[in-house]
């Protein structure tokens, strides 16, 4: 297994996502991209190149295989054009085995940008020497369409860059040349006008329109993953806000009614108490009716930020329960815990001294508070556990408030 990092799309800043909508916009299909982008490109292709030489490698190497069998007991070199198959397929063999070795080691792989290149290069350069040192018109035919295979694989199976691609065509090719040049040989002119100019000038012209084609994708994907994420963050976004009072900031109660059940579940299956607290401003209505509800406003998100700041646990929920009542999830917590988060509240609100003078109870804004608590695999429901609070709740206050009040535990029988 190959221990490549798979590609992913890079994360877009702002000034790349306008540089992508100006290409996609404009008539512009540039040959290489500004930013982190480029690099990006690069390795897709060098992770295209990776999956094609895995899928196809094999075959690729059966074909050439077959092709050298083929020119070797079929059309039986001899002398000089033997010494030239022999070049020829153990050279181009080696290159080949490169090339796709690129493909399956991580660290050639790395290498993907000149590596393949330079082995399809050789190959390309190898083949066209054949074309021109064969002797025998049977040879020379069969390496001339060794040469346009070998360009069909190097220009649009490499998955390297048209820059690229055009500087190893022209090289192998006119090294090829050279070297026939040098050693005095008899150029066949028209076979290199077909076969070593007018093919590989109509394979760089597909590859170079398959490039433009294949940036262009690359760009739309990169924009449709943005536009996915983008969409992705809105909807969590939005459904935090439909978790989230908007008053108070803290969780309203659609959160708290999903929560009370998750958490009831997950404490029925590991068998350990939860506890509810149900809170209360205390004449809060009188504080409304002369304060105005502006004020009210500001208080019951006081009383919020106060109630959020006294949980210690981050599985301790507070949430608005509607009006100016709150009501506290303490998960994995007894009667005698839960008795404590209780009075820790009821002091922590009134050392706030939030004036309050038309209040029957104190001179400042104080609560009640009614705790519930049940082991949750009691014959007992979430719904039953919050009515208990409530009743707790309401006993509270018929006690004369700004206190709380325990129901009595549930256990399981």
């Amino acid at each position: 297994m190959s221990n490549q990092t798979p590609y992913v799309h890079p994360q877009l800043s702002l000034e790349q996502v306008n540089y992508v909508r100006s290409l996609l916009a404009s008539l512009q299909r540039p040959l290489r991209f500004k930013h982190d982008l480029e690099q990006a490109y690069a390795q897709r292709c060098a992770e295209d190149y990776q999956r094609m030489s895995r899928e196809g490698g094999f075959w690729l190497a059966v074909f050439f295989a077959s092709l050298g069998a083929f020119s070797r007991f079929v059309m039986h070199p001899s002398g000089p054009d033997l010494q030239w198959w022999a070049t020829l397929f153990v050279g181009s063999g080696l290159a080949l085995f490169v090339g796709l070795a690129t493909g399956r080691v991580p660290v050639l792989l790395r290498q993907h940008s000149w590596l393949p290149g330079l082995c399809g290069g050789i190959v390309v350069y190898l083949t066209s020497c054949g074309s021109l040192f064969y002797t025998s018109h049977e040879l020379q035919q069969h390496a001339s369409y060794l040469v346009f295979f070998a360009l069909l694989v190097t220009i649009l199976g490499l998955r390297l860059r048209f820059a690229i691609l055009v500087m190893i065509c022209t090289s192998a090719i006119a090294a090829a040349l050279a070297t026939a040049w040098v050693s005095d040989m008899d150029i066949d002119w028209v076979m290199v006008a077909h076969y070593l100019i007018a093919g590989p000038i109509i394979l760089l012209a597909i590859a170079l329109i398959l490039e433009r084609v294949d940036r262009q994708s690359f760009l739309q994907s990169l924009m449709l993953t943005w536009e996915g994420q983008q969409l992705d963050t809105a909807n969590q976004q939005l459904n935090e806000l439909s978790r989230r009072d908007a008053l108070t900031q803290i969780s309203n109660r659609r959160h708290l009614d999903e929560s009370i059940h998750s958490e009831w579940e997950r404490a029925r299956r590991e068998s350990y108490p939860l506890s509810l607290l149900f809170v209360d401003i205390d004449h809060f209505k009188t504080y409304n009716d002369h304060y105005g509800h502006t004020a009210g406003d500001e208080v019951l998100a006081q009383v919020a930020r106060t109630l959020n700041e006294s949980l210690k646990r981050p599985g301790d929920l507070v949430a608005r329960y509607g009006g100016e009542e709150f009501v506290l999830l303490l998960p994995n917590t007894d009667d005698g815990g839960a008795r404590k988060v209780a009075e820790r509240l009821l002091r922590r609100i009134d050392q706030q001294r939030i004036p309050h003078l038309h209040s029957r109870t104190a001179h400042h804004i104080t609560v009640s508070i009614g705790v519930a608590t049940a082991l949750a695999n009691s014959n007992m429901s979430a719904e039953e556990l919050l009515k208990r609070a409530d009743t707790a709740l309401y006993q509270a206050k018929n006690a004369g408030r700004h206190r709380l009040q325990l129901a009595e535990p549930v256990t399981a029988p």
